[in-house]
């Protein structure tokens, strides 16, 4: 009861608050597709259809306002290539009737991106959209971060979604992890007014910050080797990108190493991580398996160069397995990266691999940009510190992801809107600089000469 009444205390007023301000109807969406409140009370509300509803109210009043999705940025543009080429996909698709479920979840996944890109045009609400997307799954990571310390319980599973067994789970809290920490760098420095707002924002620092530990305990808990392996991944890329890389390691062994000593490993964790690189000599089957069905993918790329359908590795599986069934039947392929080759094809795989690329090499850009001088110190620390967290989250995913087929994830997605949002805030931000300096000294410029007109 007390579940389905902290939903309906956040669902029903931003629901009308939604009807009249867009930004708060495409955060009402994201809350609601990263919390998964559906899947979280008591109360099942599947046959109202929130999600198609929300997403209505986000998209339909935008249109009609003008608002549109963004079509120009070059993020957008390969969202857009991902679609069409999924759609050409299903011309040789091996059971269309799971393409179309696929096309349809992923063109509304690629349509609230675009939107999200368009409307999250200044600094707070990219704040806010961070934190909503960050907290939403937190919270869920660091109630299972408490069970986790008090209990040592082993999680077999995970969310619903897309991140439903415990591999998918893992990496969805490392993409979260530094979308956390900058929600608490930047919650309290964006000029808010109202005093309850005043009040609340460094509760809600305190509870981001709380939820890193939590989180990463609750990935020590799902037993996931591509999880440990895309959190050493985020890690490095976060702290090789700090000014101060010393003083931030030094800070992390200060927090882990007495968490380890004192909390301790659950039992078989290290000789399940040792795995990542012995598992041939201890007969490792699912990692050993996963080689062939890399292989197969491959295959499935050559036979059919534009793929054998989005979502349907599984279903092409048997037909190309050159194993005998030797790993099984309907298998996955156990690697987002592989997992578009084989589905979208060649062309598929180019748009994948050009996603990931420019959203490193935007996010690379937009930390050279605040290292302008003309910048304010505090607009300068919002630009590198969301540049860092969007780098170490699509590293984490990048590494992690190889070894589990989550193409299809939001967080991923949204982190490509939302670096597109940043680089066009970003160049907005500097060229208020610039013009706030060019009429800064034109004012310096001017003041002599007027002085001198003057005593003429």
């Amino acid at each position: 009861m007390l579940r389905t009444l902290f939903v309906l205390a956040i669902l029903i007023p931003w629901f009308f608050i939604a009807i009249r301000y867009r930004f708060a109807a495409v955060l009402l969406y994201v809350w609601f597709a990263a919390f998964r409140p559906q899947d979280w009370i008591w109360v099942d509300i599947s046959s109202l259809r929130l999600s198609l509803v929300l997403g209505l109210l986000a998209f339909v009043p935008a249109l009609l306002i003008g608002i549109w999705p963004n079509i120009t940025h070059p993020l957008s543009l390969g969202a857009i290539a991902f679609l069409i080429l999924s759609l050409i996909s299903q011309v040789d698709a091996v059971e269309t009737t799971v393409g179309w479920y696929w096309i349809d979840y992923t063109a509304r996944l690629i349509l609230i991106c675009l939107l999200t890109t368009t409307i999250v045009n200044t600094r707070k609400r990219l704040i806010w959209v961070v934190a909503v997307i960050a907290g939403s799954y937190g919270f869920h990571s660091s109630k299972a971060g408490v069970n986790f310390l008090l209990t040592g319980s082993r999680y077999y599973d995970g969310l619903s979604g897309a991140y439903s067994d415990n591999n998918g789970y893992a990496l969805a809290i490392v993409m979260i992890l530094p979308l956390l920490m900058a929600t608490a760098q930047n919650v309290t420095t964006g000029g808010w007014k109202g005093k309850w707002v005043e009040w609340s924002l460094p509760w809600i620092r305190r509870g981001t910050l709380l939820a890193i530990p939590l989180s990463v305990g609750t990935i020590v808990a799902t037993f996931s080797r591509g999880g440990l392996l895309g959190l050493s991944a985020c890690v490095l890329v976060y702290v090789m990108f700090q000014r101060r890389r010393m003083a931030m390691l030094t800070a992390m062994a200060a927090v882990l190493i007495p968490a380890v000593i004192w909390i301790g490993l659950p039992e078989g964790y290290l000789d399940r991580m040792q795995t990542i690189r012995t598992y041939q000599q201890v007969d490792e089957t699912s990692a050993v398996s996963r080689l062939h069905f890399w292989e197969v993918a491959v295959a499935m790329a050559r036979a059919r160069p534009f793929g054998v359908g989005l979502r349907q590795y599984e279903e092409a599986y048997d037909r190309f397995d050159f194993s005998n069934g030797q790993y099984g039947e309907y298998r996955s392929v156990h690697s987002s990266h592989l997992q578009v080759l084989a589905e979208l094809g060649y062309a598929g795989a180019a748009v994948w691999a050009g996603l990931l690329g420019y959203a490193a090499i935007v996010a690379l850009r937009v930390r050279q940009r605040a290292k302008r001088k003309n910048l304010a110190p505090d607009v300068s620390w919002f630009l590198m510190t969301y540049a860092n967290a969007f780098l170490a989250s699509m590293a984490g995913f990048v590494v992690g992801g190889a070894f589990i087929a989550l193409a299809l994830n939001d967080i991923t997605w949204y982190v490509f809107a939302l670096v597109a949002a940043l680089d066009r805030l970003s160049a907005k931000m500097c060229a208020e600089a610039d013009q706030a300096a060019s009429e800064a000294a034109g004012r310096v410029t001017a003041g002599p000469i007027l002085a001198r007109q003057g005593a003429a």
